[in-house]
């Protein structure tokens, strides 16, 4: 075979074949097997972009109408629809969330969401990813790209998520999973210039020079065929492959006592007796083999720790046999053919029966007007004469041309119709089927069928979401990118959890003073502020709009929510100003604080005033009840509540009574008492009153009821 072989220099600088022995050969392999796994693929996909963007008749067909000078007519249909679905996709994104294992590390759990926001942001992910979408649905499959960049002029770098072209990727095709997470290897491979490799490669220079000779000197059809594969002839060009493969290896693994895994162990491990045992592991690592044909560039261990190959496919369906990935204009390609020659018939039908002819008796022209008649008959503003009294006497006659068959425009509606149908975008979801004659509710049902004919493509782009967001953090054991790249102190400008602009300075080292509880000492400590890789975390898709268009209707479906429930739109404001989409949210929600603050501050001022008062108010009565008599005591007790009036009544009088024996007026009734005066004379004597009533009280009025009250009574009022 003709991969056993590779070309090589001789003392001479002429190359030959030489068999080679090396694991170059695997790669070539691998490379050349899914070129021709892809290959059926590829042909398809290429006529499915064709389609979409306009080219949609074979040029073998488009020739044969020219040469019968026919209309080659391209009504459009599917890249409306194409449009639509993507347009979707665009209003209706989806953000990124972490939940926390442990209560502690909710502070952590934002602080990663913002950093990663910030990150997509930079690499303009929202771009990238609306062109993946578009990729997929158009040939079947869309591929990111996910890794980390260093600048050597700014010494500084940045992770990037970026969209690969589908036809520079070669995945194994010996994958089955959905997601292809258990494919072995992805090869990309693309058109170089070959200066352009050679700088990149310097010390290759040579050898891609050489190699690149070896295609001008092909001797035989074979070897032609075979160097297409590396070489183009009409664009002067080299193909660069990177192959990005698992490898298993085993490894030495150190099981510590805490249950960590480290690879290697320091002398204070070995001593302090840290190390539980010592286990050989076989595990997998990425590795990647940079090629040009014969020519090995760079062969090295993947710069990620995160043990994936750093490209994610998103695949929009699986169909035929070979299960190749499959779009949405796969589909809808027949009924486009047969609305494009159909309505080419019917404007060629039109064409030929709009001059429906002539009839004319002999003699009506002569043959030089027969002549000029049948070349200018049915054009506009044509002059054609006739013999004298042609007309007149109706040698000539036109005739009416046809109407275009029926069946012809009816089954050209049919293929119209069915495009939406086929591909799930249904009127409803388009915009264009909205009347005054259906209900809101029957036009959400509509949209709603069509999501859910479309809701798999929208899953599969969540899950690439999701294989993204494990390269930037890594799994258990694994850093991502971030904690392997991001170790230094470096400040974030994130957005909050309430929308808001925040600035974070992560990794950041303090230095604090503790005691050490084991020698009671003052120890300074270096700690490590907002630690990127620290804290273990759920990554899920929330269902938190991230577009305008979601945030709205979430915004007017908790204004409706509120009217309904009656709460006060004071109490939510804040998160109604979040859904919305007004300017200067920030300065709103300043002012509408600040205001809360200081009617809350002037409540807070109003309440402790009026305590104040009432403390005051409490205080005087209590010093006046003090200085009072029993009887007034009971009476005061009576007003406040304590005490039914009719017993504080009866007690007075009692006390009365009392009060006019021991002065020697026993006949004397409370009322003539009061006309001559003795009341307000005597009412200072009674302080010497007894706090208790004695034996005479009970053979007053007061039932036993009314004395227990009495000594209830006696208590103090605060």
């Amino acid at each position: 075979m003709l991969d056993d072989f590779q070309y090589a220099k001789s003392e001479d600088n002429s190359t030959t074949f030489v068999a080679e022995n090396s694991k170059l050969l695997r790669y070539k392999r691998w490379f050349k097997e899914a070129v021709e796994a892809q290959q059926k693929w590829r042909n398809v996909a290429r006529e499915d972009r064709e389609f979409y963007s306009g080219k949609q008749w074979a040029d073998d067909d488009k020739k044969t109408l020219e040469d019968a000078k026919r209309p080659a007519i391209t009504i459009n249909r599917i890249k409306p629809l194409i449009n639509v679905l993507s347009g979707y996709q665009r209003l209706n994104r989806y953000d990124i969330d972490f939940l926390p294992r442990t209560n502690d590390d909710d502070e952590q759990a934002q602080l990663r969401k913002g950093v990663t926001k910030y990150i997509m942001d930079r690499s303009h992910y929202n771009y990238e990813e609306s062109d993946v979408f578009n990729d997929g649905v158009v040939t079947g499959i869309g591929w990111f790209e996910v890794g980390y960049k260093f600048d050597w002029l700014a010494q500084d770098g940045d992770a990037f998520i970026r969209r690969v072209s589908p036809f520079d990727i070669y995945a194994d095709p010996e994958s089955r999973d959905k997601h292809m997470r258990d494919m072995k290897y992805v090869i990309r491979a693309r058109w170089v210039d070959k200066d352009e490799l050679a700088a990149k490669y310097p010390q290759q220079a040579d050898e891609i020079n050489a190699q690149t000779a070896a295609y001008m000197t092909e001797e035989t059809e074979n070897d032609k065929k075979y160097n297409e594969l590396w070489y183009s002839h009409e664009t002067k060009k080299i193909r660069f492959a990177e192959c990005w493969y698992k490898k298993a290896v085993q490894k030495q693994l150190f099981i510590l006592k805490s249950g960590e895994l480290v690879e290697q162990v320091t002398e204070d491990m070995i001593a302090l007796g840290m190390i539980l045992r010592q286990q050989t592991v076989t595990t997998t690592e990425v590795r990647m083999l940079a090629f040009c044909d014969n020519v090995v560039l760079e062969d090295i261990q993947s710069p990620y720790k995160h043990g994936f190959i750093p490209f994610v496919p998103f695949i929009c369906y699986y169909q035929g046999e070979d299960d190749i990935p499959s779009g949405v204009v796969r589909d809808l390609k027949d009924p486009q053919r047969e609305i494009n020659k159909r309505r080419s018939q019917e404007l060629h039908i039109l064409n030929t029966q709009s001059n429906g002819g002539w009839i004319s008796e002999e003699g009506a022209m002569s043959p030089q007007q027969e002549a000029s008649f049948k070349r200018n008959a049915s054009t506009p503003g044509a002059l054609l004469k006739v013999n004298p009294g042609a007309l007149s006497m109706q040698k000539l006659q036109r005739l009416e041309p046809q109407a275009p068959p029926s069946n012809i425009i009816n089954a050209s509606q049919e293929a119209m119709n069915e495009m939406p149908s086929i591909s799930g975008i249904n009127e409803a979801l388009m915009g264009t089927d909205i009347s005054n004659s259906q209900s809101g509710r029957a036009i959400e049902l509509k949209q709603k069928q069509a999501i859910t004919h479309i809701a798999g493509l929208f899953d599969n782009l969540r899950m690439a979401k999701e294989l993204i967001v494990d390269m930037l953090w890594g799994k258990r054991g694994a850093p991502g990118i971030i904690p392997q790249f991001y170790t230094e102190q470096k400040t974030f400008r994130i957005v909050g959890e309430n929308g808001e602009p925040q600035i974070v300075t992560v990794n950041q080292q303090v230095q604090q003073q503790q005691v050490n509880p084991q020698t009671g000492m003052i120890q300074t400590i270096t700690k490590t502020l907002n630690d990127l890789s620290v804290g273990e975390f759920d990554i899920v898709i929330a269902d938190t709009p991230a577009t305008s268009t979601q945030r709205t209707a979430q915004f007017w479906s908790l204004v409706d929510a509120c009217g309904k429930l009656g709460i006060q739109g004071n109490m939510i404001m804040d998160i109604l100003i979040d859904l919305s989409d007004i300017p200067q949210k920030a300065e709103i929600k300043r002012r509408l604080k600040s205001q809360q603050e200081e009617q809350a501050q002037a409540q807070q001022q109003q309440m402790q005033a009026q305590m104040e008062l009432e403390k005051q108010k409490r205080l005087s009565r209590s010093i006046a009840y003090k200085d009072l008599q029993l009887p007034l005591q009971l009476q005061l007790a009576a007003q406040a509540g304590i005490l039914p009036q009719q017993y504080a009544d009866a007690f007075l009088q009692w006390s009365i009574q009392q009060m006019a024996q021991s002065m020697g007026m026993g006949g004397m009734q409370p009322s003539n008492m009061a006309q001559q005066g003795v009341m307000p004379q005597q009412l200072p004597q009674m302080q010497q009153l007894p706090q208790q009533p004695t034996q005479q009280a009970a053979q007053s009025p007061l039932t036993q009821a009314a004395m227990n009250g009495l000594v209830e009574a006696n208590k103090p009022v605060l």
